[in-house]
């Protein structure tokens, strides 16, 4: 009967277990580059759509800043037959364009309906991105209210009420309805209102911006 060298043959199962082992562990750095890679390429977009949300909003602070000058500058004329109203009917038509906000979210949505926020797994820059994209909602629900007058009232005074033909001839009447007063009132309070959104939404922008750098930092010297 043949002797079996026992030695030699759990040598050999060693030798196949650990080169098991090593090609499953380079597999395993190769698909964690791999998504660390991805996961880098997610967070520049995420930050590439922060940076031009920081400069929409300032520019629509701008904007309301604007607008804002020229309730001012309305508001003392409004119900009053006082000084020259030519400049003033302008000014009204000024305010009939609003302001409108359109978040950056585009690579967030990618992130949820693709299922690839499982790789963003430091859990406290996920959770401020979760926070970052609820604030959103508050600020876009401020620029909808607004839409809401515009929609509803402003242009409905303009359409049914307001007789061009006597503008036109000089009459400017229109300046005394208690309406058109109410609702430039009501839109100057709103416009405060998003102001102070746009305040919180770009302070959000800004924390989670830094935070995704420090995070771009540490996947890039791990690669």
């Amino acid at each position: 009967m043949k002797k079996i060298n026992w030695k030699y043959g759990v040598g050999e199962v060693i030798i196949v277990i650990i080169g098991l082992y090593g090609a499953f562990s380079l597999n395993t750095f190769r698909e964690n580059v791999k998504n660390t890679k991805l996961k880098v390429e997610y967070l520049e977009s995420l930050a590439l759509d922060i940076k031009t949300e920081i400069k929409t909003l300032k520019k629509n602070d701008g904007e309301i800043y604007t607008i804002l000058k020229t309730i001012h500058d309305i508001k003392p004329f409004l119900g009053k037959k006082k000084g020259n109203r030519d400049t003033i009917v302008n000014k009204v038509f000024e305010l009939s364009t609003m302001v409108d906000f359109y978040p950056e979210n585009n690579t967030y949505k990618t992130l949820i309906n693709s299922g690839d926020m499982k790789l963003i797994d430091n859990f406290k820059l996920r959770r401020t991105i979760e926070e970052h994209y609820s604030q959103h909602k508050l600020t876009l629900k401020s620029y909808k209210k607004l839409a809401t007058i515009y929609e509803k009232y402003f242009t409905d005074l303009f359409v049914r009420k307001i007789d061009f033909d006597e503008i036109k001839k000089g009459n400017y009447d229109f300046l005394n309805d208690k309406l058109l007063k109410n609702l430039i009132v009501t839109i100057e309070g709103s416009y405060y209102l998003i102001m102070n959104e746009n305040r919180k939404c770009n302070k959000s922008n800004l924390n989670l911006l830094e935070r995704i750098n420090t995070e771009i930092a540490i996947c890039n010297s791990d690669i």
